[in-house]
């Protein structure tokens, strides 16, 4: 039987340096023969017609969506069309930069609701282009940033945070651009974001194409088991693994730290609500379960990134005892007064769970 077609996916906000990487490997893909697949969220897809212009042939242009949402069935059309062919022996799929990269994992290894997946490729890694110059940048309430994502549902600094905390390899580019002291604390709270990845500093996203080509690193549960938001769940919670702490040094020496809210009482509704409208700048990620009064056989996922929040039901109780377990992940937070906030936010002890007939969740802003 022929094996699969090993496959590179790359994610990472838009001008992070994806299609200089891609270039690269054009350039320089060692003793592979390449193909490139482009998703770009425009109808005329400038990074295929970059890319085409470093080759003549093997770039495929898939435009006007993106394929981690309405071109699912598109890509794995065109993945499984391109491996029935075999004029390559290796394929990297540049996503756009609003595209999630668990759903186009997913879409490679799991197929969708309406395809099965590609049966002749294998997704060998998944890497993750981020721009040492914006991380910061985006987490900063003062500064404007550009709007990037054409649906507003998902801002910029969600989608950047989804795209660390997934990924096997993970390139911190531009860091030409950024004084050492910063981009040491840049790369201590990606690492609190994502303690799994193999992480390398890179400009103009210079890099060995053995780094990001063959590597073997995919394991799509142990790569949604270790996100750093789960890691400080499983620790606070003492689950008995043993855990890599050896970035934790780093990442206190630059003020960048994690802590778990824990709570066997229910929030109020609105006082959550109105707390997650608060944020100031400290917080990068924020991520775990709410037990809300208004709703006590509910779980309240909550997601936040930066000035990004969601926040909905995801499933019951059941025979679990609800509690709340947020992690909140940031640079010089102030454990204490975050920790008294959200203690405000509570029922009052007198208030029975349940009752009321309408909260504000789900939101998304």
């Amino acid at each position: 039987m022929t094996p699969p077609i090993p496959t590179t996916v790359i994610s990472g906000p838009l001008g992070a340096g994806k299609t200089t990487l891609v270039n690269r490997l054009l350039s320089d893909p060692g003793d592979r023969r390449i193909a490139v697949l482009v998703n770009d969220m425009g109808e005329l897809n400038v990074d295929a017609e970059l890319l085409s212009g470093e080759t003549d042939d093997g770039v495929i242009d898939l435009s006007n969506g993106c394929i981690c949402c309405r071109l699912g069935d598109d890509l794995v059309t065109e993945v499984a069309r391109l491996a029935e062919e075999r004029t390559f022996d290796y394929l990297v799929i540049e996503a756009s930069g609003i595209s999630e990269p668990i759903p186009i994992a997913r879409t490679l290894t799991e197929g969708t609701d309406g395809t099965d997946p590609p049966k002749d490729v294998r997704l060998d890694t998944t890497v993750s282009v981020v721009d040492a110059y914006g991380f910061w940048k985006a987490f900063d309430p003062a500064e404007s940033l550009p709007d990037a994502a054409p649906d507003p549902e998902r801002p910029l600094t969600e989608v950047l945070v989804d795209q660390v905390e997934f990924c096997d390899v993970l390139l911190l580019n531009k860091c030409d651009m950024v004084p050492d002291e910063e981009l040491d604390a840049v790369e201590a709270a990606i690492r609190e974001l994502q303690p799994r990845a193999e992480l390398r500093r890179t400009t103009y996203s210079e890099v060995d194409p053995d780094a990001v080509l063959g590597t073997g690193l995919f394991d799509f549960e142990e790569a949604r088991r270790r996100q750093g938001w789960k890691r400080a769940l499983a620790e606070a919670e003492g689950d008995g693994h043993d855990h890599d702490h050896d970035h934790r040094p780093a990442a206190a020496a630059h003020g960048v730290e994690s802590f778990v809210y824990r709570r066997e009482r229910p929030f109020d509704a609105d006082r959550l609500d109105t707390w997650l409208d608060e944020w100031e700048g400290d917080v990068v990620r924020l991520k775990g379960f709410a037990w809300v009064a208004s709703r006590p056989e509910t779980v309240l996922g909550v997601s936040q990134a930066g000035p990004a929040v969601q926040a909905g039901p995801i499933g019951e109780w059941g025979g679990d005892d609800p509690a709340t377990r947020l992690v909140i992940i940031g640079r010089h937070l102030d454990a204490d007064a975050i920790t008294a906030a959200l203690d405000d936010c509570l029922a009052n002890e007198s208030v029975e769970p349940g009752g009321a007939e309408t909260d504000p969740f789900p939101r998304e802003a």
